[in-house]
């Protein structure tokens, strides 16, 4: 019988050998993979199946899980080689406390938003909604990524808004591993529907209090199902 592979999924189509990008898109693909469960916390990550599922070389897949070690989504053991990352709860405390304190600086340079952004971000919070009644865990979690990123891409403070977006990934795993309802969230979306009425009335005090409210609410039912995982 053949050695069983890191993981066992089709083959995905190969990057192109010019593109420089290759790393980075990598990166993305297993960071997906991490956080819709189809890579568990502990899982080896063997370079040369990597290289083999992408059909490249294994010089790019050492940059991808470079990246990954630096998000700390991915472990590295000299003699044991490369994991994913194991979840706990204080790790998800301490990255939800750094988010909170970045988040609430950048919400606080956001310009109101102009009607067609409105607009993209009440058909972004329609989608929402629309994946918590159908408990659409994996796409909820990209669409809720997707929906805090265009609500940050109103600020000027670019730096911020990466380092801020560099944290959500990271938490993202945590996210997905509870169910929306449990996580804190229902339908409709409460916590993005309070960011978007308060952007839509330009009302800064608003819009930061429901935020501080809401997050806390999230994390502190979040924490509480990882708690009950025994994390």
């Amino acid at each position: 019988m053949g050695r069983r592979e890191v993981f066992a999924l089709p083959a995905a189509p190969a990057p192109r050998a010019t593109d420089p990008d290759i790393p980075s898109r990598l990166a993305a693909e297993i960071r997906e993979l991490i956080n819709e469960g189809k890579l568990s916390p502990g899982q080896q990550l063997r370079q040369q199946d990597l290289a083999r599922r992408f059909g490249i070389s294994r010089v790019p897949v050492r940059e991808m899980l470079s990246l990954l070690v630096a998000e700390a989504a991915v472990q590295h053991d000299p003699n044991r080689g490369f994991h994913v990352a194991p979840l706990s709860s204080s790790e998800a405390r301490q990255l939800y406390r750094i988010r909170h304190l970045l988040e609430t600086e950048l919400l606080s340079t956001v310009r109101w938003p102009n009607p067609d952004e409105l607009a993209d971000l009440r058909a972004r919070l329609a989608e929402l909604d629309r994946q918590l009644t159908e408990r659409a865990g994996a796409a909820w979690v990209r669409a809720h990524r997707a929906f805090h990123g265009a609500i940050f891409s109103l600020s000027p403070d670019w730096a911020l808004r990466r380092e801020v977006m560099r944290l959500m990934r990271q938490t993202d795993r945590y996210r997905a591993m509870a169910p929306p309802d449990i996580a804190g969230y229902r339908f409709p979306a409460d916590p993005e529907h309070h960011l978007v009425e308060t952007l839509a009335a330009k009302d800064r005090f608003a819009l930061l209090e429901a935020y501080r409210r809401d997050r806390n609410a999230v994390e502190e039912r979040l924490l509480a199902s990882l708690a009950a995982r025994g994390l």
